[in-house]
């Protein structure tokens, strides 16, 4: 995978450590980071968070890019070995959403993806969860199956 894409509002390259207090804001807010174990309590959870995202480029060539509008941090968009094989994952700052960010960087995730020969890409969703229902088959994912409780979506 490409190190830095573009989309016509975004740019979107991996994380390092020099973005931890950025990150930190994001996974931090209440209002923003709602999935898992909820949001971060400390800057070492985040670091760590950025470490395991090197460490899966590093190992198996998987991204989690930045997403950066106009230079600053809204979001985040990449790729994981999750339970249904490589998954993406896609976050944006509670005060961005509904614009379209997290749409366009998935669709330029999953467009490096094919470029790259990656495939399947998969998504879990929880089912309440609408707003990530709809950008998943906005970029083109259908639903496979439902699993443990969780939509399976693949590209």
């Amino acid at each position: 995978m490409r190190n830095e894409l573009t989309t016509p509002r975004l740019s979107l390259r991996p994380f390092t450590l020099d973005d931890v207090d950025d990150l930190h804001a994001l996974l931090a807010d209440p209002l923003t980071h709602t999935i898992g174990a909820g949001p971060f309590t400390t800057v070492a959870q985040t670091e760590q968070w950025i470490r395991n995202r090197i460490t899966a480029q590093r190992d198996h060539g998987l991204i989690w890019y930045a997403v950066h509008d106009k230079g600053t941090l809204i979001g985040n968009c990449g790729l994981f070995r999750g339970r249904a094989g490589i998954e993406i994952g896609y976050l944006i700052h509670h005060s961005r959403r509904g614009l379209g960010y997290a749409s366009e960087a998935a669709a330029a995730v999953l467009e490096e993806c094919r470029a790259a020969g990656i495939g399947p890409v998969w998504a879990t969703i929880r089912p309440g969860n609408a707003p990530s229902i709809r950008i998943a088959e906005r970029v083109g994912l259908r639903l496979a199956r439902t699993e443990k409780g969780l939509l399976v979506y693949v590209a």
